[in-house]
């Protein structure tokens, strides 16, 4: 027969094998739910609303905005020195992009809207491009510009006619070449013909008219 100690030796073996069976139990069923409340936890928010978004560098330096009105909304970005480095901008009347050198300066604007679209080269501090390239229901035309602003070399196409046209410094177109009658022609100061291949058959009151002939290119 078995003893009474070797029973209650026997029973308390196995309370202490199920006591490590339940604590075992016990972190796995722990385990369980925290897994189970990590998957239930709420996703990350995929919206952002935010009329104006800046971005900082690591120690907070400003690079750029990301904005939003009710007549324009766009990218604007900036050099280190904190002036305008490039800007893209939607708006309710114009799209455009506008690129700045290292100082801040303007130096390429790409725009668009129903009626034209435009490429404009500015010079450091000059208000006016000094190359344009245009489109609109005018034609299409690409104006080359002097340090004074001034239009001096033009060529384009529009509904009358091809050609390019020449300016001096003050403006006063002085030649021209088209698809006019005329084909090459100089003028004078005033802009009065001055000569032309086979002016001679013309007559002196005819002369005076020739100028109208010529096509009137697009400008912008």
């Amino acid at each position: 027969m078995i003893a009474s100690a070797e029973i209650n030796e026997r029973l308390a073996k196995l309370e202490r094998s199920n006591w490590r069976l339940k604590i075992a139990f016990s972190i796995l069923l722990c385990a369980a739910l925290a897994l189970t409340l990590m998957g239930a936890a709420p996703p990350a928010p995929k919206i952002i609303e935010a009329q104006k978004i800046i971005l900082r560098d690591d120690v907070g330096n400003e690079h750029g905005e990301l904005f939003a009105t009710r007549t324009a909304w766009g990218l604007v970005l900036f050099n280190k020195n904190n002036t305008k480095a490039a800007s893209i901008v939607v708006g309710s009347e114009l799209n455009g992009l506008v690129l700045h050198d290292q100082n801040g300066n303007i130096r390429q604007t790409l725009s668009a809207d129903v009626n034209e679209s435009a490429w404009n080269f500015f010079r450091p501090g000059s208000d006016f491009a000094q190359l344009s390239v245009t489109d609109s229901p005018q034609g299409t035309a690409l104006t080359v510009r002097d340090r004074a602003n001034n239009d001096r070399i033009t060529l384009g196409l529009s509904p009358q006619g091809a050609g390019m046209a020449v300016a001096d410094a003050d403006g006063a177109t002085r030649s021209f070449i088209g698809d006019s009658p005329l084909g090459f022609i100089t003028l004078a100061k005033d802009e009065t013909l001055e000569w032309s291949p086979g002016l001679e058959k013309f007559s002196p009151d005819e002369q005076k008219h020739l100028r109208e002939l010529l096509p009137k290119l697009p400008k912008k």
